[in-house]
């Protein structure tokens, strides 16, 4: 596979690839590192391929992408420690401790090998993992993520991060908030209103809250500034796709990667090509009721030949 800087990919093939059958998933929990991670599953004969979220998104933000993508892949859509219904210690935050927690999860499943598709920090993490780990890790999804955080796109963000610790007097409120964002403005969704609802804890009283912990997402964001992710893109040794927004956050400001920076990303991944959605940001490229990102992955994984792990 070679680099590719100006893929364009069409939504109309988008759509006519999201057809498959749909499958039940199920949703479990493993403890490991004396930690609960809870994932949702979907059957499947090829994979497995881990899911890992925004930096504080929950496991459902993947439901309508692996619905598309089982039962011909086995799909693990799993909350990092202080997400979603996963544990939230106060301590343990950073990719060395999420790369320790995921490689405990593979092993306690069974899977010497796996593949990951993450979403922006979730794609972060899974950098770290197919650099340390390479023997591990058949093939990496890096959905506009992967790279180190610019203050630019954090303060985009901040917004949406500022709600972690607010307690909300209703949910009708809650998605009102989230509703009057700029990225999620003109593009609501059933499918960002139910994430949304399934992100947080509800009340005796009614009032609502996160369910991930704002402490987690901070301890997370120090680390992330005081480290440099540039250092392991050179050693990834597995097939990559990058899939980058043409929208930004702000409309055409606040890109994770600008053309520049993406350009340079991808040529510093030996084995990494590259596809650009139109009229989706950070966000709605994956939380809509059709993802566009799921035709160019589902024709990744082909390419790359993606076989069942023996268990």
């Amino acid at each position: 596979m070679s680099n590719s800087f100006d893929i364009v990919y069409d939504q109309a093939n988008a759509k006519k690839e999201s057809n498959s059958p749909m499958t039940s998933p199920q949703t479990k929990s493993l403890t490991v590192n004396g930690i609960k991670l809870a994932y949702t599953e979907w059957e499947g004969e090829k994979g497995p391929l881990f899911c890992l979220s925004s930096i504080s998104g929950h496991k459902g933000s993947f439901t309508n992408i692996a619905q598309q993508l089982a039962p011909e892949y086995r799909v693990l859509s799993i909350d990092l420690r202080g997400r979603g219904d996963s544990d939230k210690p106060h301590e343990g935050y950073g990719f060395s401790y999420h790369a320790r927690d995921i490689l405990a999860f593979a092993d306690a499943l069974g899977y010497e090998k796996f593949s990951f598709i993450g979403h922006s920090f979730g794609g972060t993490v899974s950098v770290y993992i197919a650099s340390i780990r390479p023997s591990r890790v058949r093939a990496t999804v890096l959905i506009d993520g992967g790279c180190d955080p610019k203050e630019e796109v954090l303060e985009a963000m901040r917004p949406m991060l500022r709600r972690l610790a607010d307690v909300y007097p209703s949910m009708d409120e809650y998605l009102n908030s989230i509703r009057s964002l700029p990225y999620f403005r003109d593009q609501w969704s059933a499918t960002l209103e139910n994430y949304l609802r399934d992100d947080v804890d509800v009340f005796a009283d009614g009032t609502v809250r996160s369910k991930a912990s704002a402490e987690a997402i901070e301890r997370d964001l120090d680390v992330h500034f005081y480290y440099s992710m540039c250092v392991h893109f050179p050693t990834m040794q597995c097939p990559t796709l990058f899939i980058r927004p043409k929208q930004g956050l702000l409309g055409d400001k606040a890109h994770v990667l600008d053309e520049k920076e993406a350009s340079a990303f991808v040529a510093w991944i030996p084995d990494c090509e590259r596809v650009d959605l139109p009229d989706v940001n950070h966000y709605t490229m994956v939380l809509t009721d059709d993802p566009p990102v799921t035709a160019p992955i589902k024709k990744f994984l082909r390419d790359v030949e993606l076989y069942k792990q023996p268990r």
